[in-house]
């Protein structure tokens, strides 16, 4: 029961946290298309902004999501975090990345943000069993 607990909380924190960033991100782009109106060259760097902005919040969202995760879940063998981790970032990715791909393909980029988002997770995970392997033993 502890296992499922803990995929489901992992799981909501990482949707509720992209759901709010991605709110977040809409006004960004208002603000950021208002100054390109002005600053022509800011149109042109669009896509590596949203890039740049998007990584690295995915990334921090999903080590925090693999923590928490690993936290309740409190197993203490690496191939139970793993799984754990993996289980929030399969869930948490793949609803994500469903429901954009709905009209459209997987593109080179989109299997990159599951590698990274893959990575992210199992990272939280095994910070918080490195962190607490020796409070056990």
């Amino acid at each position: 029961m502890r296992s499922i607990k803990a995929i489901v909380v992992g799981s909501l924190f990482v949707i509720v946290v992209f759901i709010i960033l991605q709110l977040a991100y809409v006004f960004i782009a208002i603000g950021y298309n208002a100054l390109a109106v002005d600053f022509p060259f800011l149109k042109d760097i669009s896509g590596i902004f949203r890039y740049l902005l998007a990584l690295p919040l995915l990334m921090i969202t999903m080590f925090i999501g693999g923590y928490i995760t690993a936290d309740i879940a409190n197993v203490r063998t690496n191939i139970k975090v793993w799984f754990h981790c993996f289980a929030v970032a399969f869930i948490s990715v793949g609803g994500m990345m469903y429901s954009a791909l709905k009209n459209s393909s997987l593109t080179l980029m989109g299997i990159i943000v599951i590698i990274l988002a893959l990575i992210a997770s199992f990272a939280g995970g095994f910070y918080w069993l490195r962190d607490n392997r020796d409070k056990s033993e």
